[in-house]
């Protein structure tokens, strides 16, 4: 969270120093004519003050810091001829072109600025003018130990070009102690005037060359800014003490890396929609194929079947649950054990109520869902177990379809299809679209590779010989589903999805209790890659594939994925439209993506709609959650289990577009 702040802070710093302001329509003239106006021009009283030089003289003011090579050139000419300039630089020149600025300060010149990055001053608020002039000054400290109160605006350095919106921007400069500098056009200079040569310019060392033969030929000697003020070098670039050095080196710093980080941008945009894409196309791939091919599984498991409840203050949904489990279409004999772990709020009792046949309750002290799961399957009866959460309605078929698959003895375990049954809120549905578009594409994709890594606990079966072989559930992470679906595998048996086994869970009804679920999930799956992150050299496809694949896009995704979003706002601010246009076709992407998901799960399109803001606002809180979690786990903290708020689900409810 905290990395973030900093990210858009620094992109801030990095807009605003970068950001054209806009250009002023020319204004009504603000001076009297050139020949009655002065090149330095006071702005700091309630009036208007300018005068001329020193009538000798002819001011040589050099705007911008060219190449290296340029500027040493330019330097040696004017120490050849016995002149000197004042060098008006930004803030950005000096910083990327410290040789050319040293070249400037070691031969006696001045210098004084015009801003950061030559943004038009102009048409700045005040506020960003005096931030813009301070880096500025920042940069002639860090680099040179000075500073200057010599301001030439870089569009409007002539006098002629004086305009109100001109003399605006100065005057909110001299506030801060700035004095105006406003000369003319080299062939234009007399005597008591300033010079204005863009040294940027390709010819500029030439031209600077014929103005220095000119002002010799005709006996007038060049100056630098101040001298023909009268002004001494000390005064124009005064010496920056230790104190302002160190926090002009903060500042550049800071602004060096908001500038990396903004010239980054752009490449990190490009490398996460390009792996986020790819994720797509996968998906839908492997969605299409998964689809279409033709079942490898041996016949459909037709032995009985015991379906495990583990119940904790399940008071509000338990009934629905078990009536939905005993409402099931399975002719081979269904044994229900619901397994209440110490729950105060009557569970075991609303159970017991029901009197349904083949209903089995176990009670036991509060121990943990591990614990109550494995209490279950040691009390079932049968070798095939379905394990159910308490909060979860099935469909009459759900057992059946679920079970089929385990008729083959190679598959260990078989993942259902949880779908959110209360999608009627905003909150709701945009969990509706994650559980279709990315929680069931992802399974279809990673069955086909045989690398599913997580069994939900709404809806999976197992084989009773797999429980026993990897040692029932374990309590060493709190995601226990995704624990004992990598351990399957990494023993040798194969994790099938059956997407027609429809399951209805309750998803959280408030953002506190989804934030709580998955800053759980995210937590308990890098704890869960960490214990068996041996898996990774065992050459079995839930180490190549299934972990890396959560991790990468779980995790590693999430955590950078924000750059596409901050991207796009910082493009917007500063109007580069060509990011904003690429999110916008990254957002259409998700929505395609999404549409196929629905359709390949048979649902209605209607909740599409949803899909933009959800990019807007459901996303982002999601990157939040995984950022936590990482957090969490690299300082080694440790996540207790939240009981969620539950509202209770029914048949009735289910589905609600």
């Amino acid at each position: 969270m905290v990395l973030l702040v900093v990210l858009v802070l620094m992109l801030a710093t990095a807009g605003m120093l970068r950001s054209s302001a806009p250009r002023q329509a020319l204004g009504r003239p603000a001076l009297p004519s050139p020949a009655t106006t002065g090149p330095v021009i006071d702005l700091s009283g309630p009036t208007l003050r300018s005068g001329h030089g020193d009538g000798s003289s002819v001011g040589l003011a050099l705007v911008g810091l060219p190449s290296s090579r340029t500027t040493v050139g330019i330097a040696q000419e004017l120490a050849a001829h016995g002149a000197t300039a004042t060098w008006f630089v930004d803030g950005r020149d000096v910083l990327r072109h410290p040789e050319a600025f040293s070249a400037v300060t070691s031969v006696g010149d001045e210098v004084g600025v015009t801003g950061f990055g030559g943004t038009d001053l102009r048409g700045l608020s005040p506020w960003r003018a005096r931030f813009d002039l301070s880096v500025a000054q920042a940069s002639l400290a860090a680099r040179g130990r000075v500073t200057s109160p010599l301001l030439l605006l870089p569009t409007a350095s002539r006098r002629a070009d004086l305009d109100v919106h001109a003399l605006r921007a100065a005057r909110i400069a001299a506030g801060r102690g700035y004095v105006l500098v406003a000369g003319t056009t080299a062939g234009d200079a007399a005597p008591g005037d300033v010079a204005v040569i863009d040294a940027r310019d390709p010819g500029a060392a030439g031209e600077v060359q014929r103005f220095l033969d000119t002002k010799r030929t005709a006996g007038v000697p060049v100056r630098a800014v101040g001298t023909v003020v009268g002004l001494t070098r000390d005064e124009v670039n005064r010496h920056a003490g230790a104190a302002t050095v160190v926090n002009a080196t903060v500042i550049v710093a800071a602004v060096a890396a908001s500038e990396l980080v903004a010239d980054s941008l752009p490449i990190l945009f490009v490398g996460v929609t390009a792996l986020v894409a790819l994720r797509a196309l996968l998906a839908l791939g492997f969605a299409l194929f998964h689809r279409v091919r033709r079942q490898t599984v041996r016949g459909a498991w037709t032995g009985p079947v015991s379906v495990i409840v583990p119940a904790y203050n399940e008071a509000v949904g338990i009934e629905a649950t078990v009536r939905s489990l005993a409402s099931s279409e399975w002719p081979h004999g269904l044994e229900i054990v619901v397994v209440d772990d110490g729950s105060t709020d009557g569970t075991a009792d609303l159970v017991d109520a029901l009197e349904l046949p083949g209903v089995v309750v176990v009670r036991q002290v509060n121990s943990g869902k591990p614990s109550a799961i494995n209490a279950g399957v040691a009390a079932a009866a049968h070798d095939i177990v379905v394990l159910v959460d308490g909060d979860t309605v099935f469909q009459p078929d759900t057992v059946a379809r679920l079970v089929a698959p385990l008729a083959d003895d190679r598959v260990g375990a078989t993942s259902g299809n949880a779908k959110v049954a209360n999608r009627s809120t905003l909150l709701g549905r945009w969990q509706h679209i994650e559980y279709v578009m990315g929680f069931n594409l992802d399974r279809r994709l990673l069955d086909v590779v045989h690398a599913i890594p997580t069994v939900p606990g709404a809806v999976g079966a197992f084989r009773r010989e797999t429980l026993d072989a990897v040692g029932g559930v374990s309590d060493d992470t709190i995601a226990e589903d995704t624990d004992l679906t990598i351990a399957i595998s990494r023993a040798g048996w194969r994790v099938v999805y059956v997407p027609g086994a429809i399951a209805w869970t309750e998803a959280p009804s408030s953002v506190g209790d989804l934030w709580r679920q998955r800053y759980r999930w995210c937590y308990g799956t890098l704890q869960a890659a960490w214990k068996h992150r041996r898996a990774l050299v065992e050459r079995r496809s839930i180490g190549l594939v299934g972990v890396p694949y959560a991790l990468l896009f779980q995790v590693v995704v999430a955590l950078v994925a924000p750059i596409v979003d901050v991207a796009a706002l910082y493009s917007l601010a500063t109007g580069n439209l060509g990011i904003v246009t690429a999110w916008a076709a990254f957002t259409a992407l998700q929505t395609a993506m999404a549409a196929y998901a629905f359709a390949l799960d048979g649902e209605s399109l209607r909740p599409l709609w949803a899909v933009p803001l959800q990019q807007l606002f459901y996303r982002q809180l999601m990157y939040l959650v995984v950022i936590q979690s990482v957090a969490s786990a690299a300082v080694g903290a440790r996540l207790r289990w939240h009981k969620l708020h539950r509202l209770g689900v029914s048949l009735e409810r289910v589905p609600a577009d």
